[in-house]
């Protein structure tokens, strides 16, 4: 971690890199500042909510993570060093899928093309219902028909 944080361009302390290894081990890829925190505290360190905030702050301009504001009000962090992806994201559950489509990837890469661009970063996020949700919208509308 030292040594990521070293290259990053970050001063090294305890708090960025047990924050750093909690962010590289945790099985969840999207993560607010409340759940580090709250995962930090379930393992045992003692951090500040501020501290947190501030050292995700200084994470994110060294590039070490992208922050990205979904339909939500908070921020939502992975790694920047995933490949380049794209979201669905229910709108009802929250749940937030990440899908690489090789199609999509050419479309953009010609459409930048066309136009006389190169592609530094994009965004796409498509918003709709998870399958479970959409299941529990049909029931419902079922049982207010049968009403």
């Amino acid at each position: 971690m030292q040594a990521v944080l070293k290259e990053s361009g970050l001063k090294i302390t305890t708090q960025k890199c047990k924050l750093l290894e909690f962010l590289t081990q945790t099985d969840e890829q999207h993560l607010t500042v409340e759940n580090i925190y709250q995962g930090l505290n379930a393992q045992g360190e003692t951090i500040s909510l501020h501290t947190v905030y501030q050292i995700m702050a200084h994470f994110e301009q060294a590039g070490l993570v992208v922050g990205r504001l979904f339909e939500s009000k908070n921020t939502v962090y992975e790694l920047s060093n995933k490949p380049r992806h794209d979201h669905l994201i229910c709108l009802i559950c929250g749940k937030l899928i990440d899908f690489i489509d090789p199609l999509i990837e050419l479309r953009l890469g010609l459409a930048a093309e066309h136009h006389g661009m190169s592609i530094h970063h994009h965004s796409l996020n498509m918003y709709g219902h998870c399958f479970a949700c959409q299941k529990a919208l049909n029931s419902k509308s079922e049982n207010k028909k049968s009403d």
